[in-house]
């Protein structure tokens, strides 16, 4: 990240916007950076992970280019290794007791083995039967046990991820009464339908009905969701990334990468002012510079 950081230009209005969002200064929450290839939206979000660095704000960060199958369930597990597991241990023990065992609806004490599942919402939870054990809840962190959801119906699916959302929405606002929580979603392009459902219908929804104070979303990427202006206008700042301007070409070449023997004129030509060209010809420009320090002699 310290690349990021030390060669960074521009992007100010999408800097100055987010750290509104941060401070509360304004009733946006989310912002979509939509943009082409090649325009600096993973260097602009990881620009704005500093200032959460900076600020101590908890944040997490999803790369779909990483083609992970990703889903609720990997979501909120990332989400709380990230912020500190710590916090999340009502999540995490809805999830040990919801994973790793055939989970079944039953209308009482099952058999051992079988899941009663409370489609009501009562206080009891999920009562796992046979021999799993759970950590308790005043444990200092509540290890998860990395199994994975196994239910024999539909409606069983859709009951215990549900009981995993609640949990999670439950953690993720205890902390965020502490201090601002970003989540950082960059190549939204590549998003699975699976965690796309999730985002929007859950996480995004929640921002938008006023359910999640205190939480502030990026999403970047050369597709985004399609959010209704009307419904979506009170916390939603659109933007775009524009090609970079010669000012910033002559910060970047010559005062963030030190390259005073470039000609700026024909770098900013060739590249466009497009900040991925501009980042790759200023790359081959110092490893040619270093092929000539080499001492052979």
């Amino acid at each position: 990240m310290k690349e990021y950081i030390a060669w960074f230009v521009d992007r100010e209005k999408q800097t100055q916007g987010f750290l509104k969002m941060l401070s509360r200064e304004t009733e946006k929450a989310i912002m979509a950076i939509e943009a082409p290839a090649d325009m600096g939206k993973t260097w602009t979000i990881q620009r704005m992970r500093h200032e959460c660095s900076l600020q101590q704000s908890p944040n997490v960060h999803f790369d779909f280019r990483d083609r992970r199958p990703w889903d609720y369930l990997s979501i909120a597990r990332q989400t709380r290794d990230q912020m500190g597991a710590t916090h999340f241990n009502l999540l995490t023990e809805t999830i040990n007791n919801s994973t790793g065992v055939n989970i079944q609806l039953s209308s009482g004490a099952g058999a051992s083995g079988d899941v009663d599942v409370d489609l009501d919402g009562g206080s009891g939870g999920l009562e796992v039967g046979g021999d799993v054990q759970v950590a308790g809840r005043d444990a200092i962190t509540v290890k998860d046990n990395f199994f994975y959801v196994q239910a024999d119906s539909e409606t069983t699916r859709r009951a215990i991820e549900g009981r995993i959302t609640d949990a999670f929405f439950t953690c993720l606002g205890d902390l965020a009464q502490e201090k601002p929580l970003v989540f950082f979603f960059d190549s939204y392009e590549d998003v699975t339908e699976q965690a796309d459902r999730w985002i929007q219908s859950q996480l995004l929804a929640r921002i938008r009905d006023g359910q999640l104070a205190n939480v502030v979303i990026v999403l970047a990427g050369r597709e985004l969701p399609e959010l209704s202006r009307s419904s979506w206008r009170h916390c939603l700042a659109s933007t775009g990334l524009q090609p970079f301007e010669r000012e910033h070409i002559i910060e970047y070449i010559r005062e963030k990468r030190m390259l005073m023997a470039l000609d700026v004129d024909t770098i900013f030509k060739t590249s466009g002012g497009h900040p991925g060209m501009l980042g790759k010809m200023a790359d081959i420009a110092s490893l040619e510079l270093e092929d000539d320090d080499d001492d052979w002699l």
